[in-house]
């Protein structure tokens, strides 16, 4: 996977590019040298709850053969880590996960910085890659998330719907919104009682924020999750809602119905899959006609 180098440093902030790395991890046997915060922390200490973390990024970038960073324009420790990568004349990779934003990802304090080469999981992210960044070379790699939510089997409709909605954090007041209305669809046509539905926060969000709304906006006592089961949540599920999530990916990807409420206002829907369907009047009808049956 990485070739020869024995230790590898892998440094990320970001959920996305965490679920890409710590499967990496867990199945290639090498010696990593982590430092990791914000969101990807709990995923890495949620899949190998005794996993060591580095201390210094100095040390770390110092002890590496190898340094492999998120992209974030938010998180200054994947852009740290490539700085002190090119200072101390180590090989570092970028990890692209999602399909916009990547000059940006490169970005932090309006100053860019690219690494020595850039990752990619899929054919669709290479292509805007390889326009985006023609000076650097581009490789694409499995990504394990997406190959094992592949393995899911389908899941038969039952009498009761098992609905996942993935929760996430674009703009407080337009996914507060979205929620609200999808709560309102539910209650007005008195689907409640015939689904279960499972709602999966951010990891870097605090469930509190979505339990109180919930509370205020339905009467019934829905799960409120954040932990990293993704797989797991939708081996359970029969559809599955959200914004723009990568974990809509992985519902396609696991042959389940997958909905978006975006194009939403000002937010657009960035995800290059024609499969995930607009929540519009006309899925509503074939919705309620599926939790019906």
């Amino acid at each position: 996977m990485f070739g020869k180098p024995k230790n590898i440093g892998i440094v990320c902030n970001d959920a996305g590019s965490a679920n890409i790395l710590i499967y990496w991890i867990k199945k290639y046997k090498y010696k990593y040298l982590i430092k990791v915060s914000g969101p990807a922390k709990k995923i890495f200490l949620d899949n190998i709850p005794k996993l060591k973390f580095e201390k210094k990024l100095t040390n770390l970038i110092k002890k590496s053969n190898l340094i492999i960073t998120g992209t974030s324009s938010k998180s200054e420790i994947d852009h740290k880590a490539r700085y002190l990568s090119k200072k101390y004349k180590k090989k570092v990779i970028g990890l692209l996960d999602h399909w916009t934003l990547y000059r940006e990802g490169f970005t932090y304090r309006n100053k860019n910085l690219l690494p020595d080469e850039i990752w990619v999981t899929d054919n669709k992210a290479k292509k805007i890659a390889d326009k985006q960044f023609k000076s650097i070379k581009i490789k694409k790699k499995q990504n394990l998330l997406q190959i094992y939510a592949s393995k899911i089997p389908r899941k038969k409709i039952k009498k009761i719907i098992n609905i996942l909605y993935i929760l996430e954090p674009i703009n407080n007041k337009i996914e507060f919104d979205i929620l609200k209305e999808f709560l309102i669809f539910l209650k007005k046509n008195d689907l409640y009682k015939k689904i279960n539905i499972i709602f999966k926060a951010h990891p870097s969000e605090k469930l509190i924020k979505y339990k109180k709304f919930i509370k205020m906006n339905c009467n019934h006592d829905f799960k409120v999750v954040k932990d990293s089961k993704i797989l797991e949540y939708l081996k359970w599920s029969h559809l599955v809602f959200g914004l723009r999530s990568f974990a809509l990916v992985l519902a396609i990807k696991a042959k389940r119905k997958v909905f978006t409420f975006l194009p939403k206002r000002n937010i657009k829907f960035t995800l290059p899959y024609k499969n995930i369907i607009l929540f519009d009047k006309n899925i509503k009808k074939k919705i309620i006609k599926i939790i019906n049956v």
